[in-house]
């Protein structure tokens, strides 16, 4: 039995309704509106630390509540028309803890980077390499989730990556305001996917009955 092809039809199945596309592309819309509206507000008035913690309170709300929501949405939509389905919990070994260490190392250095550049006085020329290299980034990651999990619909996410990156790196508006701007047209791509996938769901599954009659 191949374990893996079955575990990647099991998340494809899973991410058929389009929920969690959307639940993440909330959070993208979310963090690219307030970080823009943090930009604009200048880094020595109130309104900027007030919404830089608004911006942390939110991405910690959207964390917690986000797959409360969508479990919900899924035992109200999904599971009626597909049957439950869970993952169990991951096992983790020295490989996955490595990777995951991996992960934040990266996220950090990457962190510190984008902060270093957008103190640097040069933000035109700056601003036109972080959102193409976002874009490129992004375009890869949406392209090996849909090739491993084959949902076509992530390759036209891919697409829209790697173009967004590229007009906002010839628009040349800095590196914070660009990244805000990746993120929230990003994370609007994914609402609008998400809503289309669950459209198409709901049209294609009705209802069973406990009987596995369709109501």
């Amino acid at each position: 039995m191949d374990t893996e092809n079955t575990l990647n039809r099991a998340y494809a199945h899973w991410l058929k309704d389009g929920i969690f596309e959307i639940g993440f592309g909330i959070l993208l819309t979310g963090v690219g509106t307030l970080r823009a509206i943090i930009h604009f507000a200048g880094q020595k008035s109130a309104a900027y630390y007030w919404l830089s913690g608004a911006l942390l309170v939110f991405m910690i709300g959207v964390a917690w509540g986000g797959k409360r929501f969508g479990e919900a949405l899924k035992e109200r939509i999904t599971y009626p028309r597909t049957g439950y389905m869970a993952f169990k919990p991951p096992t983790y070994n020295i490989k996955s803890i490595l990777a995951i260490l991996a992960l934040f190392i990266f996220a950090g250095v990457l962190g510190g980077v984008v902060g270093l550049l957008a103190t640097q006085p040069n933000q035109q020329e700056i601003g036109g390499i972080v959102p193409l290299t976002q874009g490129i980034v992004g375009a890869l990651a949406f392209t090996y989730v849909a090739r491993r999990i084959e949902v076509k619909r992530f390759y036209y996410l891919a697409v829209f990556s790697l173009g967004i990156g590229l007009v906002i790196s010839v628009l040349g508006i800095g590196v914070v305001l660009g990244l805000s701007f990746f993120y929230l047209s990003i994370g609007l791509a994914l609402v609008v996917s998400g809503c289309v996938a669950l459209v198409q769901f709901l049209r294609s599954y009705e209802p069973v009955d406990l009987n596995g009659d369709s109501q």
